[in-house]
């Protein structure tokens, strides 16, 4: 299954819900773009909710720290949110949970980004 990327904004806030997989290709070279596409408009706040995304591989890590670093680069906080086991095993291997927000649900990252504009 090809990634699907499903964009909308709350409260200042940019969603990006991911449905399949992020993986080497167009998958994750779509998901940089995106990113890219919103840090250079001037989006500073973005939530990456995983709850439908199914599979990772080294190339999909590769591109959520890419764009957590860009984000960051640029101002702005990048957060995750709604890990599936698979994705949570992925970035507990690779030593990376300590390097992104993560929060339970859409609406937890939603609250504590709208609480913490630093």
């Amino acid at each position: 299954m090809a990634l699907e990327i499903a964009q909308r904004e709350t409260n200042g806030i940019c969603i990006l819900a991911l449905t399949g997989r992020l993986v080497l290709g167009k998958e994750s070279g779509g998901f940089r773009t995106t990113v890219d596409n919103l840090v250079s408009s001037g989006v500073t706040r973005i939530v990456i909710n995983l709850e439908h995304a199914n599979y990772i591989d080294s190339a999909g890590l590769g591109a959520l720290i890419e764009t957590h670093r860009t984000t960051k680069a640029k101002g702005g906080r990048l957060t995750l949110c709604s890990l599936g086991p698979n994705y949570r095993q992925a970035l507990e291997f690779a030593r990376l949970l300590t390097i992104f927000e993560i929060f339970p649900s859409e609406a937890t990252a939603i609250e504590r980004l709208v609480s913490r504009q630093d």
